[in-house]
């Protein structure tokens, strides 16, 4: 087992966040949290990365076998810009590998604007870049904070599917917060629901074949599955 997470809880003061949370995720796993504003969700993520370390409970995995990288849900808070995208990418400079670089940046588009400043790049540049640089650097656990939330469709739709190629060539294993249920569908292997009352509601394991395109959304599977995270999220808005 990749991560094991056990009886995490977390409170701010006497507002109770996380109420005993026990989850696992295999090694090169694709699992998706979704949950209302407020249940916890982006508070998982900085227990496990370590930016906050007031928690009660366990969070265990690999920790000298593994690479973590953390794309926040705005790519201002990790890119520098006083430095050019390939500046950026290059941050760590005793782990290049610059057919790694070229290779990763072309396909997401990005090569030919590897010399402009943040600045000159759309949101949803900024967040490729932001992405890239996880993968070009052979991270191994991926934390991804909604890094589509702030984008339009159209460009959330194609960054997505950038996601899941890069994700499909290099397997790493990655915990995605997400408000998007179509989102979650198409990358997952497993989404995990979050209550109200910060404990896990429900978890579904997603069999969809891979490599999965934008057509799969149109399958009978993949509306059940759809259709079957939408009630769960009915009964908790009931409750």
């Amino acid at each position: 087992m990749f991560l094991d997470i056990q009886n995490l809880s977390k409170n701010y003061r006497t507002l109770k966040v996380l109420n005993n949370i026990n989850f696992k995720i295999k090694k090169g796993e694709f699992v998706s949290i979704i949950g209302a504003n407020g249940c916890g969700k982006t508070t998982i993520l900085n227990l496990i990365s370590g930016l906050d370390k007031d928690y009660k409970g366990k969070i265990n995995y690999d920790k000298k076998n593994s690479k973590l990288a953390y794309v926040f849900q705005n790519s201002n808070d990790s890119i520098l810009p006083w430095k050019k995208v390939i500046e950026n990418i290059k941050l760590d400079k005793k782990n290049l590998n610059e057919n790694k670089i070229q290779n990763v940046l072309k396909e997401v588009n990005l090569w030919k604007f590897r010399n402009n400043y943040p600045y000159q790049l759309s949101g949803g540049m900024k967040q490729l870049l932001a992405i890239s640089r996880a993968f070009i650097y052979n991270c191994n656990f991926l934390l991804l904070d909604e890094p589509f939330s702030s984008l339009d469709y159209h460009m959330a739709s194609k960054i997505r599917d950038k996601l899941r190629k890069l994700y499909e060539e290099n397997k790493p294993t990655i915990l995605f917060v997400s408000h998007n249920i179509d989102d979650a569908l198409l990358l997952s292997d497993k989404i995990i629901m979050l209550s109200k009352d910060g404990k896990i509601k429900a978890v579904v394991n997603i069999s969809l074949p891979r490599p999965r395109t934008f057509s799969i959304m149109l399958s009978k599977r993949f509306i059940e599955y759809k259709n079957k995270i939408l009630g769960l999220i009915k009964n908790e808005i009931k409750q």
